[in-house]
């Protein structure tokens, strides 16, 4: 997570505070004693509670996008199928690290008009980041009509995000395989649909 052992001692705890509790219900006295490290080690990397929250959402999304285009296999063009394992390498990094899924569903929940204010900002940096890689270089020539592929993309992305979402509600309380196996079976259909109506 971080070369420095104190700071990372300090992430780690926060992270696992924030996971369990509200924002306004987890102390910073509660991290440092937990990360077993000064609360002036906590200001001085961070400045203040919110600082941390903050940055930790960051750091949370970054994890996930390192893990998903580690060794990411660019060499297939395919832009739906390039979606449906960014989706699954991402579901299948946040089922392991349950700390960090929790953690951004906990975040997401924060109405604090500031912090949902830099949330949003950080959650769309991220998602506009992933998407444009994923559709860099792909082969438009699988589609009917090329100039459609962008919105095309656009439409899957949606589609397969809302897939997500409602799988991630429906099967909560599955093993990790199994929800992994179902996620996988229905973004599976569902590129199979669209390459059947969007693809020559």
């Amino acid at each position: 997570m971080q070369d420095n052992p104190l700071k990372t001692a300090l992430i780690r705890s926060a992270y696992k505070a924030f996971a369990k509790n509200a924002f306004k219900k987890v102390s910073t006295n509660e991290i440092v004693s937990d990360a077993n490290v000064s609360k002036g080690l906590l200001f001085h990397y961070f400045e203040n509670k919110q600082n941390l929250y903050i940055s930790l959402y960051d750091m949370a999304w970054k994890m996930v996008r390192n893990h998903v285009f580690e060794n990411f296999d660019f060499s297939n063009r395919d832009a739906f199928e390039r979606l449906r394992i960014m989706i699954i390498k991402k579901s299948a990094f946040l089922l392991e690290h349950t700390t960090i899924a929790q953690f951004i569903k906990r975040v997401h929940l924060n109405n604090d008009p500031e912090i949902t204010k830099k949330r949003l900002k950080i959650y769309y940096h991220h998602r506009n980041r992933d998407y444009k890689t994923i559709f860099d270089n792909i082969d438009t020539s699988y589609f009917i009509d090329p100039n459609d592929a962008e919105t095309l993309c656009k439409l899957a992305s949606s589609t397969f995000n809302r897939i997500t979402a409602e799988w991630e509600k429906n099967h909560v309380n599955l093993s990790s395989d199994v929800a992994l196996n179902i996620l996988q079976a229905e973004l599976t259909d569902y590129v199979a649909l669209f390459k059947r109506y969007f693809y020559a």
